[in-house]
């Protein structure tokens, strides 16, 4: 992968390609179909873990373009992503591997899609050997893109992207608290005093890029799949923010069921760790 040019920080060439490949995503799979699914374009994903989950034919049409064309900006890179794995598990075997994987959310905030409403856009990242190096959102309906490559920093549309690092006197932020233990949801909730509580938006492309621009504070989550982490904690990492869990090691792809705390800045992960988890 190239670096950036000279003079004011830009994304590398290899970025553009990936952030190009993103934004057709968006024109040509997935807004074509924004408010105008017919009943069958959408179908029920129902698991035990989550019985009301579905996709819809911008989710499978999405990552089939962007499985057949991902490989071409790496050769021999191999690609994952969600609509495969609800289909075989075992892909993400592939993550344990010599070769590198791109992760691949088609249509992250598909609920918000399918009831005809934002946020939502596709997002990737590649992954080596449980290094994440390059990262792409495209926020579909205002054309953002967010790009980042590990030690070449984040930018939101070409432009350098500096999360600030101020401190809140009353944090701003979200528990995701649906798929958590109901006792572990209690004491967050119990423990959110002098916090300003935001109401959840499904959609992490949407969550961990309002972090990077200091729209919002912090965000916990418990379930971690990778295809809707692994490309917003790249981000957030290179814009100076932190994806760390409350003990206080990195994210990382392998993470699946466990605490996992967001903020735009160290200094306001280390308050809310010390107001959530006691660190």
């Amino acid at each position: 992968m190239e670096g950036p040019t000279s003079g004011a920080p830009q994304p590398s060439s290899f970025l553009e390609r990936l952030g190009a490949l993103l934004r057709q995503t968006s024109k040509q799979e997935i807004l074509p179909r924004f408010q105008r699914l017919a009943n069958g374009d959408i179908a029920s994903k129902a698991s035990k873990e989550d019985p009301i989950d579905i996709v819809t034919i911008a989710d499978r049409s999405a990552e089939a373009f962007l499985t057949s064309q991902l490989p071409d900006l790496l050769p021999g890179s191999l690609v994952i992503g969600e609509e495969a794995v609800a289909a075989d598990e075992r892909l993400l075997d592939l993550l344990n591997g010599p070769d590198p994987v791109w992760l691949v959310d088609p249509l992250d905030g598909t609920r918000n899609f399918a009831t005809g409403n934002g946020p939502f856009g596709p997002m990737a990242a590649l992954v080596s050997q449980g290094t994440l190096l390059a990262a792409a959102i495209h926020l579909s309906l205002g054309d953002e893109l967010i790009l980042a490559e590990r030690g070449c920093g984040a930018f939101h549309n070409g432009k350098k992207l500096v999360a600030n690092s101020s401190q809140s006197e009353r944090p701003v932020g979200t528990v995701f608290s649906k798929f958590m233990p109901k006792d572990l949801a209690q004491d967050l909730e119990q423990r959110r005093e002098g916090h300003v509580r935001e109401t959840p938006i499904l959609c992490a492309a949407h969550q961990y890029t309002r972090l990077c621009r200091a729209q919002k504070d912090y965000d916990v989550y418990y379930r971690l799949m990778p295809w809707d982490h692994a490309p917003g904690a790249l981000i957030l990492r290179e814009a100076g923010g932190v994806s760390r869990h409350p003990d206080g090691r990195d994210y990382q792809v392998s993470a699946r069921r466990e605490v996992l705390l967001t903020a735009r800045s160290e200094t306001v992960w280390q308050k809310v760790r010390a107001d959530l988890f006691g660190g």
